[in-house]
C-alpha cells in the first residue's frame, strides 16, 4: 500500500500564511546524509515555523556526476547535497520521519539544466524545487539560453507529469535574485513573473515568485506588492501561487551584528509588503558555509523579528514605479511570441530583457544601474528594453571603484556601528537613581542584541537550542555549588517576598504583593537579607529568583528580563579584593567544568574552545571606573564621568576585550546607599563589575558593604530613600551587622555567555520580557 503524500508545498504555506505565521528556510546542504538528516530535523525542530531545504552540491549543479561520485568515494566534503549520486533509497532514509505534512522540503539547486536534479527528487518522493530557464542561466554559467529554456521545459514537465498520485508539485523562481544585487527591481519582478508563467505554460500548477532584497526598504516593499500583483493578474486561473522574499544576496555583513541587523530587517520587510515564505543567510555566510546551529539560529532569529513586526502595510494609491516598469517589460516579451520558450530568447537576443553587469555572451551588456543618494537603484542605461533610465542625468559614469563601493554598500551600511547618542551626562538631582546589583544600564534608546521577542511558548520549549542551553546551565550550576562549597560557604534559600527589597533604579520597578493586608514586594535582589544572614553565616550564598520590572522599551535589548536568577554570594569580613578573587575563580572554574562537560553542546551552539581559552586562564584584567571614562571619550563615546558606564559604552569596552576584566570605583550616588564609601577617597565607592569579553557585557555586580548603622541612615537619606521603610534592616545594623563584601552574578547571562547566545530568552525556559505578557 502506498503512504499518503504529504501536504504539497503551495498548501503549507498557504496554510501558514491563513493564520499569519511567515514561513521561514535556510539554505542548508552537506554531502553526508547523516549531517543533511540532522540539519532538517534541527530546522524542523526550530521555534519558528519552518521549510526544510536539501541545497545541491556544486558538481551536481554543473551535471558533473562523476565528479561528485569522486569527492563521495574519497571522502571529500561537499557543499551541498549530492541527490543524484546518493540513491533514491538514501535520500528516501533521510527524508523519512522528518518530511510530512507539518515540515514540507524544497530541493534547491543552480542549474541551467536540471533534469537529472528533478529525476532524483521525484524519485526520492520529493516534489518541490526551483530556479529557472533565465535565472539559473544568465548570471551564473555559460549554458546558451536557448539550451537552458529547452532544459527547464523538460524539467517542468518531468516534474509535473512524475510526481506520486495526491501532490501538486511545486516550481519557485529564481528570477528575483539577477546577480543578487544591483539589478533595479523593476527587471528582478518581471524576470520571477516571465519564469513563473513558463512553468505554468508547461504544466506546474502550484508556483513562486521570488524577489531578492535590495538597497531600499521602500523600493524593497513596492517590488514585492508588484509581484504579488502581477503574479495574480497573469497567472492562469488554477495555479496556486505565493511569494517568496530572500534576504540579501549580495556582499553580506562580516560583523555578526551586522548581518543580524540585515537579517532582522529582511524578516520585517517580508511581513510588511505581504511576502509568505522567507529564504534566510546567517551571520557565518561572509566568511563560510554555516553550520546547522547557525542555520537555526538565523530562523529563529527571522521568525521572532517577523512576530514583531506587525501586520503588512497597504500599499500606496495607483500603479508604483516598480509595478509600472516591470509590467512593461513583461508585456515586450510575451508581444514577441505566446510560448515563453521562444519569446524568452528571443528578448534577450532584442535587448528587451538585459541584465546589468551580467557577462552571459546571451545577454546584451548594455544596461547599467547605480544606486542612487536616496538609496534606491536606478538605471543610468537601459539599452533596448522598453523603459527609460531615471538616474540624474549629470550622473558621473560608473568606474572599477565605483562598482566594487556598489557592491559592498549593504555590507558596508550594516557593519556600520550605531551612532553614539548625543550625551549621556546628567544633571545631579535630589533623588538620585542607583541600580540593583546586576541590572544593566540604559542611557538611550537599546539596540538590539539578537532576536527580539520568543515564539509562542510550546514551539520554544521544543527548541533543540533551548534544550541545548539548559543543558549548559545545569552543568553551571552544578559547578558553582561545587566551587563555592569547597571554599567554605553555605547555601541558603532566599527569600521571595519581604517589606522592602533593594530599591533600583533607572525604571525599574519592584512588584507589590497583598502579604496578610500589608504591601510587600517581590524581591528585586536579596542584597539585604545577604547582609542580615551574616549573623550567623559568615560565608554563604544564594540561588536567588528576582523580579523586576523593567521598562517596556528594554525587551528588545537582549539583555533584560523581568524573572531571572543569580548566584549571590556574601564574605564576612571580606574586602572588594576578596570578592573579586571569590568571583575571578567561580567564573573560570563554571567555564573549565562547562567546556571539559558537554563539549558537543557547546559545539552544536558554535562555540569552540578558543572562545574559552581566556576566561579559563584565570587571568582577568582590572581599570578604574575613571579609566574606562578615558577610553570611551578617547572613541568618541560621550560617557559621563559622574555616572555608571551606560550600555553602549560597556558593549564598546566589552567587545575591544579578548579576556573578562574588573571596572573598579565607581563614582558616589551611581550605586545603592549599601556599596561602601573609600574612607580615604571620598565621593569613590569600593565596588566593581566583572565585564564579559567579545561583547557580552557585565556579569557581575559587587562591592564593600557599608555596616555603619549612622553612614547607612545618612547614604539612605542622601539617594532619596525613606529610612522608615527598612525598618527591619536598621534594627540588624543598628545591633550591628558584620562588614563584609559580597557580589551577584546573573546566572541567565552567565548562560548566554557560556552558549554564545544573543539574548537571555534564549536561555530561560519561562522567558518573561519587559512589556511582554507570557506564561
Amino acid at each position: 500500500m502506498t503512504a499518503a503524500a504529504p501536504r504539497p508545498f503551495g498548501a503549507f504555506v498557504a496554510a501558514s500564511a491563513a493564520t499569519g505565521r511567515l514561513v521561514v528556510q535556510p539554505r542548508m546542504g552537506f554531502g553526508d546524509p547523516r549531517t543533511m538528516r540532522t540539519g532538517l530535523e534541527r530546522t524542523k525542530a526550530a521555534a519558528a515555523t519552518t521549510a526544510g531545504t536539501l541545497t545541491i552540491d556544486s558538481y551536481t549543479r554543473v551535471g558533473d556526476l562523476a565528479g561528485a561520485r569522486a569527492a563521495l568515494a574519497d571522502g571529500d566534503g561537499l557543499n551541498g547535497y549530492p541527490i543524484a549520486t546518493h540513491p533514491p533509497a538514501v535520500t528516501r532514509s533521510l527524508l523519512d520521519g522528518v518530511h510530512d505534512d507539518g515540515f514540507p522540503v524544497q530541493v534547491r539547486h543552480g542549474s541551467a539544466r536540471p533534469q537529472a536534479i528533478v529525476r532524483a527528487l521525484l524519485a526520492a518522493g520529493l516534489d518541490a524545487t526551483e530556479g529557472g530557464p533565465v535565472s539559473y542561466c544568465l548570471p551564473y554559467g555559460r549554458t546558451p539560453l536557448r539550451e537552458s529554456v529547452a532544459a527547464w521545459a523538460e524539467g517542468c514537465e518531468l516534474l509535473a507529469g512524475h510526481a506520486r498520485p495526491g501532490s501538486v508539485p511545486h516550481l519557485e523562481s529564481f528570477g528575483g535574485c539577477l546577480l543578487g544585487q544591483l539589478c533595479p527591481p523593476g527587471l528582478l519582478v518581471a524576470t520571477s513573473v516571465l519564469e513563473c508563467l513558463f512553468f505554468a505554460q508547461h504544466g506546474v500548477r502550484s508556483v513562486s515568485s521570488s524577489y531578492a532584497q535590495q538597497t531600499d526598504p521602500g523600493q524593497d516593499e513596492e517590488a514585492v506588492r508588484a509581484l504579488r500583483r502581477l503574479a495574480g493578474e497573469l497567472l492562469p486561473a488554477g495555479v496556486d501561487h505565493h511569494v517568496v522574499l530572500y534576504t540579501y544576496m549580495g556582499v553580506y555583513p562580516r560583523t555578526e551584528r551586522g548581518a543580524t541587523r540585515l537579517l532582522e530587517a529582511s524578516a520585517r520587510l517580508a511581513v510588511r509588503a505581504g511576502a509568505d515564505r522567507l529564504l534566510v543567510k546567517t551571520t557565518a555566510e561572509s566568511r563560510r558555509i554555516p553550520t546547522v546551529a547557525e542555520n537555526v539560529r538565523a530562523l529563529e532569529t527571522a521568525a521572532a523579528a517577523a512576530a514583531l513586526a506587525g501586520p503588512p502595510l497597504p500599499g500606496g494609491p495607483g500603479d508604483s514605479e516598480v509595478y509600472t516598469e516591470a509590467r512593461a517589460l513583461v508585456e515586450a516579451v510575451l508581444g514577441l511570441h505566446p510560448d515563453l520558450s521562444r519569446a524568452l530568447p528571443a528578448a534577450f537576443e532584442r535587448g528587451l530583457l538585459d541584465v546589468p553587469f551580467c557577462l552571459h555572451p546571451d545577454n546584451a551588456g548594455r544596461s547599467r544601474s547605480v544606486i542612487g543618494a536616496d538609496g534606491r537603484l536606478r538605471w543610468s542605461d537601459t539599452g533596448a528594453m522598453p523603459i527609460r533610465p531615471d538616474a540624474p542625468a549629470d550622473l558621473a559614469p560608473l568606474t572599477a571603484n565605483g562598482l566594487l563601493t556598489a557592491l559592498n554598500h549593504m555590507a558596508d551600511r550594516y557593519d556600520r556601528p550605531p551612532p553614539c547618542p548625543p550625551t549621556t551626562h546628567r544633571p545631579r538631582t535630589d533623588t538620585p537613581h542607583h541600580r540593583h546589583e546586576q541590572e544593566p544600564v540604559m542611557d538611550h534608546a537599546p539596540q538590539p542584541a539578537g532576536p527580539a521577542l520568543p515564539p509562542p511558548l510550546g514551539e520554544h520549549l521544543r527548541s533543540p537550542r533551548l534544550r541545548a542551553a539548559m543543558l549548559v546551565q545545569q552543568e553551571a550550576l552544578h559547578a558553582a555549588r561545587d566551587f563555592l562549597r569547597r571554599s567554605g560557604f553555605t547555601e541558603l534559600l532566599p527569600p521571595l517576598v519581604g517589606p522592602v527589597t533593594d530599591p533600583g533604579g533607572r525604571g525599574a520597578k519592584a512588584l507589590d504583593v497583598d502579604y496578610y493586608g500589608r504591601p510587600y514586594k517581590l524581591m528585586t535582589s536579596a542584597i539585604l537579607y545577604k547582609q542580615a544572614s551574616l549573623h550567623g553565616f559568615p560565608k554563604l550564598f544564594y540561588i536567588a529568583p528576582n523580579v523586576r520590572v523593567e521598562p517596556e522599551e528594554t525587551a528588545t535589548t537582549g539583555r533584560h528580563l523581568v524573572e531571572f536568577h543569580q548566584i549571590d554570594v556574601e564574605i564576612a569580613g571580606a574586602s572588594r579584593e576578596d570578592a573579586q578573587e571569590v568571583a575571578a575563580g567561580l567564573l573560570t572554574h563554571v567555564a573549565e567544568h562547562v567546556w571539559t562537560a558537554v563539549p558537543g553542546v557547546l559545539a552544536e551552539l558554535g562555540r569552540q574552545e578558543a572562545d574559552f581559552a581566556d576566561v579559563r586562564s584565570g587571568k582577568y584584567d582590572v581599570c578604574t571606573h575613571q579609566e574606562a571614562v578615558s577610553r570611551l571619550l578617547a572613541s568618541g563615546h560621550p560617557q559621563s564621568p559622574d555616572s555608571e558606564i551606560d550600555w553602549t559604552g560597556e558593549r564598546l569596552l566589552s567587545l575591544e576585550s579578548d579576556r573578562p576584566f574588573f571596572i573598579n570605583d565607581y563614582p558616589k550616588g551611581s550605586r545603592g546607599f549599601y556599596d561602601r564609601e573609600d574612607p580615604e577617597r571620598p565621593g569613590v565607592l569600593r565596588n566593581f563589575d566583572l565585564i564579559a569579553p567579545h561583547g557580552f557585557g557585565e556579569l557581575v555586580s559587587g562591592s564593600e558593604r557599608e555596616a555603619d548603622y549612622a553612614t547607612i541612615v545618612t547614604r539612605m537619606r542622601e539617594s532619596g530613600e525613606n529610612p522608615a521603610k527598612y525598618a527591619w534592616y536598621l534594627k540588624e545594623a543598628r545591633e550591628g551587622i558584620p562588614a563584609s563584601a559580597g557580589f551577584g552574578m546573573g546566572l541567565q547571562r552567565l548562560v548566554r555567555f557560556l552558549t554564545g547566545l544573543d539574548s537571555l530568552w534564549q536561555v530561560s525556559a519561562y522567558p518573561k520580557l519587559p512589556g511582554v505578557i507570557a506564561p
